[in-house]
């Protein structure tokens, strides 16, 4: 039996079986910095996570860098809380997997999860990777997901990196940049498209 999937199947089956909804916190409409201290409590680390299809997209992600090789050499040793999570289908079965973002360590999701940083370390790698980013026209995936991870490694908070960056207030160039890669891959997808 074959097992048809997308990017979107992945992202939601990694909620269903890694977020506790009783738990979970999310940003909402309006004003994001009423919520900002819930939001961006400090017992949470910080997970950045690219979702993928399959193993085989990938691939996508070197060509939104400048330049890849440098953006590895000098990110590659701080990526355990970055991290790439794909489809696979074994036996006929869905499942995920997961692998470092840079060094491509195979790493299980719960490990990835634990592995989650601080937010000052989180913010530093974070503004060091958008730099390595160039303007995507490719609407395979923006820049991912950001998931808050509690003590006990649970994920209560999630939300994209544009919303992140907007409830953290992190400087314009920031912010323009996740906002301008969104509205271009939103104007990218046709008309009546999802994925």
């Amino acid at each position: 039996m074959s097992i048809l999937w997308w990017e979107k199947t992945v992202e939601y089956f990694f909620v269903h079986e890694y977020v506790d909804i009783n738990m979970f916190v999310a940003p909402l409409d309006g004003n994001h910095e009423k919520g900002g201290d819930t939001i961006l409590s400090n017992e949470s680390k910080w997970v950045l996570i690219e979702f993928k299809r399959d193993k085989k997209s990938i691939s996508d992600e070197l060509e939104k860098f400048t330049n890849y090789a440098d953006a590895k050499s000098e990110l590659g040793s701080q990526d355990a809380h970055h991290v790439i999570i794909y489809g696979e289908s074994l036996s006929g079965e869905f499942q995920l997997k997961c692998q470092q973002y840079f060094s491509e360590k195979p790493v299980s999701i719960e490990i990835a999860l634990q592995s989650g940083t601080d937010k000052d370390k989180f913010l530093s790698y974070l503004k060091k990777f958008v730099a390595f980013k160039k303007n995507s026209q490719s609407g395979s995936g923006g820049y991912g997901f950001v998931a808050g991870i509690s003590n006990d490694g649970t994920v209560t908070k999630c939300m994209k990196l544009s919303e992140f960056a907007e409830v953290l207030n992190l400087e314009m160039s920031l912010k323009q940049k996740l906002q301008q890669q969104e509205r271009q891959q939103q104007s990218y997808l046709s008309p009546g498209m999802s994925r």
